[in-house]
């Protein structure tokens, strides 16, 4: 899944709901984490969310995830821009090909 946010395409790897609100987890290139965008904030271009995928509920927040955040418990980590969870989770994503070789 892709969506423009302040005209910059996002790569998207998770898709959450709170209080009838629903929000990406993107991962811009360069930023070294995941951020949080509201779905009414932003333009979705390709709305086909791509690699294996699970529902969870975490913190009351049910949520559909890319497979390593739930299983390799990464999603924290990604959140708060950790270093090694970042090289991890693209590690997964290029071997996958749901991110250019050269994404960083």
């Amino acid at each position: 899944m892709k969506i423009v946010f302040q005209d910059c395409f996002i790569d998207i790897f998770s898709i959450y709901w709170i209080d009838g609100k629903t929000f990406f987890l993107g991962l811009p290139a360069g930023h070294g984490g995941l951020i949080s965008y509201d779905s009414s904030q932003v333009e979705v271009v390709d709305a086909t969310l791509a690699g294996r995928l699970v529902f969870c509920e975490l913190n009351q927040i049910k949520g559909v995830y890319h497979w390593s955040m739930i299983e390799e418990q990464l999603l924290d980590d990604l959140l708060e821009s950790d270093e090694d969870a970042y090289r991890r989770f693209l590690e997964i994503i290029k071997e996958e090909g749901l991110v250019d070789a050269e994404f960083c």
